[in-house]
């Protein structure tokens, strides 16, 4: 790895550690598995970096960037929904109702959703074995997260939650 890949690293894992704080301080059980999560995917970013235009009409390139597409279009509106029906208590993880609104109505975990679909695309530029141990460092981390999350919101947000996980799926629409 060179030397800017690695200062991109540190200094990317520390932004990670510092923007996780609040979640930690507030004790929130799922905040360790999420930061473990961004602390995969980091490096899988940084590794196959040079691979993103290489082939660009390959199967498995296509595929990647369906993925990687599909990441930012979850992730982006769905911020804008957490801030607008979530009425956040600062940071968009506060948020005081339950958000049912945009693709919530149909994942409870879009944004988690968005993060495992980044890493296997990712991993997809440039499918090794280092890469391929990251993208799984990120999703069985995210995957905990998601189960940790809901245990914290079945006494938060009570009979409606309840309602919620029975008529939505985790990360993919009539899957998972």
């Amino acid at each position: 790895m060179s030397l800017t890949k690695l200062t991109l690293l540190v200094v990317g894992r520390l932004c990670i550690v510092f923007h996780s704080l609040p979640a930690w301080r507030a004790g929130w059980k799922h905040a360790g598995a999420r930061s473990l999560a961004f602390l995969a995917i980091l490096p899988l970013l940084l590794l196959n970096f040079e691979t993103w235009v290489l082939r660009r009409f390959e199967a498995r390139q296509v595929l990647s960037w369906v993925l990687l597409m599909t990441s930012v279009g979850l992730a982006l509106p769905e911020f804008v929904v957490l801030r607008r029906h979530g009425h956040p208590q600062g940071n968009i993880d506060f948020t005081t109702p339950l958000v049912t609104a945009g693709v919530y109505r149909f994942l409870r975990h879009p944004l988690y959703a968005s993060l495992i679909c980044l890493a296997w695309g990712t991993l997809l530029k440039r499918v090794v074995p280092s890469t391929i141990i990251l993208a799984a460092a990120a999703t069985l981390p995210l995957y905990a997260t998601a189960k940790l999350e809901e245990a914290f919101n079945f006494p938060k947000f009570g009979p409606p939650y309840a309602d919620d996980v029975r008529r939505t799926k985790m990360f993919v629409p009539l899957l998972i």
